[in-house]
């Protein structure tokens, strides 16, 4: 039986600062659900079929235009990434961004949309 993943997937660099640093920030379940994942991607990269297009501009003011993004787990879950091209790469490699969780409940909690925007945009 062929994995639901085949297919064309992308390169991911992870930059293990920034993944600290959103994790550190995250509950144990969080955790515990994008730990296996971000392992994964470093491995094996991203699977196209995962991956959606951010708006170039959110509701919440956020700018991510061309970035991509997925959930976890899969396919809707309650914590995401994101992820935007290097331009610096010799082959077809994203970045990741961010990790956290989607849309957070506590407003003093940032998304992960909204930590991806302040690096992206500083």
């Amino acid at each position: 039986m062929p994995s639901r993943d085949a297919g064309p997937r992308f390169a991911v660099q992870v930059d293990d600062v920034a993944l600290a640093e959103d994790l550190a920030h995250l509950s144990a379940a969080a955790r515990t659900a994008i730990g296996p994942v971000v392992e994964r991607l470093r491995h094996d990269g991203v699977p196209v079929q995962w991956l959606r297009r951010c708006e170039p501009e959110g509701r919440d003011g956020t700018r991510l235009p061309g970035c991509v993004k997925f959930y976890i787990p899969r396919p809707a879950g309650r914590w995401g990434a994101v992820l935007t091209a290097d331009v610096a790469a010799s082959a077809p490699r994203l970045v990741l961004l961010a990790v956290g969780e989607r849309h957070p409940v506590a407003a003093s909690r940032p998304s992960v949309y909204v930590i991806a925007h302040r690096r992206l945009n500083g």
